[in-house]
């Protein structure tokens, strides 16, 4: 995915939902992609920017931003010569959300598949979608199939957010512990655990999301063929 920058804004509208350890593990993701790729940790909790400092490797490189200052930095960054920029923003403050949508080719709405999850982002979808910027939902943290099925909550989410009018990413990342042991050590679990499920998620997380990013600079390549729903990877085991 060479040519101008590309800018993915990861977004939540609860806390808890897991939405850093996301924007690390596409971070990761995209720099094992050949992509010299940036991070703008624009929540106050700073977790990416401690993320960081608990990595032994320089990149993805991970800078502190508020929210304020998105559109600068996303200028000072394309003149850069960065390839790519995820924009990690706080979590319950739609403003937020809405500033790095506008400067995003592509936001993801970070949900768990929990009645309150699903009730708190109806406010970030409402506003969100008169932006008219491509935007999809990844549900995190969803308990494992069992005997080939998926469980009720994950099968009632899916109908709900495909509800709200928006594409769902057909990758689901599983409730692993493998995520956050990754993230406290300053890894994604590419790195971790290469051989992981977990990592064949993010792998085919990653996957969807380039393909849903702009390339201007081969107009004639083909996007990827969307997964049938949650069923490209299953999942038991770490």
């Amino acid at each position: 995915m060479p040519g101008p920058m590309k800018i993915i804004a990861v977004v939540a509208q609860k806390g808890g939902t897991g939405k850093s350890t996301v924007t690390a593990n596409l971070a990761v993701a995209g720099q094992l992609a050949g992509l010299k790729t940036l991070v703008a940790d624009a929540d106050p909790q700073g977790s990416l920017v401690e993320w960081a400092r608990a990595r032994q490797a320089k990149t993805p490189l991970v800078v502190p931003v508020k929210a304020s200052a998105i559109h600068p930095t996303r200028y000072a960054v394309e003149r850069s010569g960065l390839d790519l920029m995820l924009i990690d923003t706080r979590c319950s403050a739609l403003d937020d959300s809405l500033e790095a949508a506008k400067a995003a080719h592509l936001t993801l709405i970070v949900v768990r598949p929990t009645a309150v999850d699903l009730r708190a982002i109806a406010k970030t979808v409402e506003d969100l979608k008169p932006l008219g910027r491509p935007t999809a939902f990844v549900l995190n943290q969803a308990p494992s199939q069992r005997v080939g099925r998926e469980p009720v909550i994950v099968a009632e989410a899916i109908d709900l957010l495909i509800g709200y009018g928006l594409p769902v990413a057909p990758v689901g990342l599983r409730n692993r512990l493998i995520y956050q042991n990754a993230f406290a050590a300053g890894l994604g679990v590419q790195e971790a655990e290469p051989l992981s499920r977990a990592s064949e998620e993010i792998a085919a997380l990653w996957s969807y999301v380039e393909s849903h990013l702009p390339a201007p600079e081969a107009p004639e390549r083909r996007r990827a063929a969307p997964t049938p729903l949650f069923q490209a990877l299953e999942m038991g085991g770490a």
